[in-house]
């Protein structure tokens, strides 16, 4: 452990270059920052720089310790919390004396109020601001253009309000998320941007073109990178015979719901330097230019939710063509022996046919979707050169057969969805083995047999769906293995992959709450456990509070009986609880009032009984009743019994009414044997099961009857 008082100390550090404190555990004890971190905290000095690199908490009331660092060229800040030093008007000052001052991170730092523009104006040599991911709530100064060094400056992701000012001496502006900002991008570019490479006004308020923006407005321009992506914007492609400058190579354009329509236009050819390209969501049709895929530098084209007509698509690394109203069967161009594709979604197209195996020479494939369509046949074996395949989606087609052998070359699978499919037969114990599995949908096919035991020992899976199949036998009791839904997920990690400059994330169909959710992107706290229309037997495993970190579990519909564990009470994290159309028995167990979060129970149509449990949260669940009905022997469910003026419990007079039943059947029986003493008879414990109940009874087995 490393423990001092350092950072006042700072200021007397003026001739320091390089300091590295990255294998320390840093927890100082001024007043002027506190730490608590999980991991090392890095202060680094190195070429003027000093890094506060907050991968815990880090937190600094005042910024007073920065003054004495007069030749400092680089400051960052980044995930610093800030937000009781901006509760100063001159929370900055420290700052300004920072005259050699070259770069200034301040992002996700908390800091509230306005942009201290007095402070500043004294960073003479300042090329790079970054002030994102704040509260920030004011106009963009209009002084910033005194700053005349300044080239790269980053206001996403705040409160701002206003337009842009001129701001000349600009290489890079992002002033993305901020709703209240308003483009006017006629006045903007009436005046020259002649360093302009980077402008992103993505989620911003719509400019005074009533929605519309002619692309020629670019003609001009220098700009590398434009990122108009659901900004509100219609983009036209005005005057498309008209030259473009040369100086205008742009990198990535990004027009996502940008409302464009009619061809990709033959300009676009001319963009040698283009990198991506993003047309998702508009209206554009007509076959994709073959000479768009001859593009020197592009590495990803996304087209989904378009009308475009598929083609050859040779050397690109990405393909998006998901929504497009696709026709006929995979193009073989798109896998030939020598591309270099990560990324291929063809989903939520009309494709038919089978699968050709030359998908298999695709060898770099990451991602691969081909979900709602039309494919048959089977999954071919070819594919299993496809070693690095992390994303497998195949939902929603016609694919037969049973579970594909070829899966089981894909050890660095995290997600694998073949919902709504026709296989069949069993799921394969190499199911186990998947090691990085953390998706598991094989719900709407016929899969039988039981569930594997190895499925419950891979550590990372957090959702499992194995619904509407015909899976029989009991639910595996160990549960030990399954380390994701053991905890609850605090952390908001997206899952996808990033590949070149693009992010591609996960996507699920759940069933929470009695309702199907489509979740647009998968996060880490998406855990659940799904294995209901089934016709599983036995009980509900005791250790199932292990699962302490799924917010539902759902296993109606299946021949599930015994009593409800108390365990139940264990899984704190339950939002939604489905246990209905089984046949359990006995009492509602009291811990389930211990669930804060349960929002949604389901346990009608069983053979429940006794009274239900009170508890003010656990009492609004069943206001309207459905949740418990069908369950005859249950006091206050709508169809069962009244148990206000018993004194004796239900439970219990249900236990006599069998014992009852038990006597005769085994008088019955003794004067039976009576009558025939040469028949050998086995007495053993049976369980009768009656619609209404299940009672152990003594049962007879006849070994052999004369």
């Amino acid at each position: 452990m490393f423990q001092d008082s350092i950072a006042m100390q700072f200021t007397n550090l003026t001739s320091l270059r390089s300091l590295d404190l990255s294998c320390a555990n840093l927890v100082p004890d001024y007043s002027s920052v506190s730490v608590s971190l999980a991991f090392p905290l890095k202060l680094d000095f190195s070429s003027s720089l000093l890094s506060f690199i907050s991968y815990g908490y880090l937190s600094s009331p005042n910024l007073r310790w920065l003054e004495g660092l007069r030749r400092l060229r680089y400051l960052v800040l980044t995930g610093v919390d800030l937000s009781k030093a901006s509760d100063s008007v001159h929370w900055a000052k420290p700052i300004s004396s920072l005259s050699n001052l070259m770069s200034l991170r301040l992002s996700n730092c908390n800091i509230s109020g306005r942009i201290p523009i007095a402070q500043f104006l004294n960073l003479t040599n300042i090329a790079s601001l970054d002030m994102s991911s704040k509260v920030l709530k004011s106009s963009i100064p209009d002084l910033l253009s005194n700053i005349t060094t300044l080239s790269v400056l980053d206001f996403s992701r705040n409160d701002l309000n206003g337009h842009i000012p001129y701001l000349p001496q600009l290489e890079e502006l992002s002033v993305a998320s901020n709703p209240a900002v308003t483009i006017d991008l006629v006045s903007m570019f009436a005046v020259p941007w002649s360093k302009l490479t980077l402008l992103d006004i993505c989620f911003t308020r719509r400019n005074r073109l009533n929605g519309n923006m002619p692309f020629s407005l670019f003609r001009k321009s220098r700009l590398d990178e434009i990122s108009l992506g659901t900004s509100g914007l219609s983009v036209e492609i005005d005057d498309p015979d008209q030259p473009f400058a040369q100086t205008f190579q742009p990198k990535i354009l990004d027009f996502t719901s940008c409302n464009m329509r009619g061809e990709i236009p033959d300009f676009f050819s001319n963009f040698t330097s283009l990198v991506v390209l993003n047309f998702d969501n508009n209206s554009l049709s007509g076959a994709i230019p073959q000479w768009l895929f001859n593009l020197p530098a592009l590495s990803i084209l996304a087209l989904p939710m378009n009308n475009f007509i598929i083609g050859e698509a040779p050397g690109i690394m990405s393909i998006s063509l998901s929504g497009n109203k696709i026709r006929g069967s995979l193009p073989e161009s798109f896998c030939h022996a020598c591309n270099v594709l990560q990324v291929l979604d063809l989903s939520n197209n009309s494709l038919s046919g089978t699968i050709r195996r030359n998908l298999g020479n695709c060898r770099s494939l990451i991602y691969l979707n081909l979900g709602q369509n039309k494919l048959t046949g089977s999954v071919p074996e070819e594919l299993e050169h496809i070693t690095s395949l992390r994303y497998l989606d195949l939902n929603g087609n016609q694919f037969e057969g049973s579970f594909p052998a070829v899966i089981e070359n894909f050890q660095d699978l995290e997600i694998l969805n073949l919902a709504g499919n026709r296989f069949e037969g069993k799921i394969p114990k190499f199911i186990g083995d998947l090691r990085s599995l953390r998706i598991l949908v094989l719900e709407s096919n016929s899969f039988n047999e039981s569930i594997p035991e190895g499925l419950m020992k891979l550590e990372n899976l957090q959702y499992i769906g194995l619904s509407k199949n015909n899976l029989s036998g009991p639910i595996p009791e160990n549960l030990y293995g399954l380390k994701m839904m053991a905890k609850r997920q605090n952390e908001a990690t997206i899952l996808g992959y990033v590949y070149s400059l693009k992010f591609t994330s996960a996507q699920l169909e759940i069933v929470t709450k009695g309702q199907t959710h489509w979740l647009e992107s998968v996060y880490s706290y998406n855990t659940g456990f799904d294995l209901s229309s089934n016709v599983l037997t036995g009980k509900i495993p005791e250790k199932i509070g292990l699962l302490s970190g799924i917010p539902f579990l759902n296993i109606s519909r299946n021949n599930l009986s015994r009593t409800i564990p108390k365990t139940i009470g264990e899984m704190i994290s339950l939002e939604s609880l489905d246990l209905s159309n089984n046949h359990f028995t006995g009492e509602i167990p009291v811990t389930l009032t211990l669930l804060d979060f349960l929002q949604h129970l389901n346990m009608s149509y069983n053979n429940l009984s006794g009274k239900i449990p009170r508890n003010p949260h656990f009492d609004t669940l069943y206001q309207d009743g459905t949740t418990y009905i069908g369950n005859k022997y249950l006091c206050g469910a709508p169809d069962g019994m009244d148990c206000s003026n018993r004194t004796t419990s239900i439970t219990k007079k249900i236990e006599e009414k069998y014992d009852q039943e038990n006597f005769l059947f085994v008088l019955c029986v003794k004067m039976w044997i009576g009558r025939n003493p040469s028949t050998q008879i086995v007495i053993r414990q049976v369980e009768i099961r009656e619609k209404s109940n299940v009672a152990n009874v003594t049962g007879i087995s006849p070994v052999n009857w004369l």
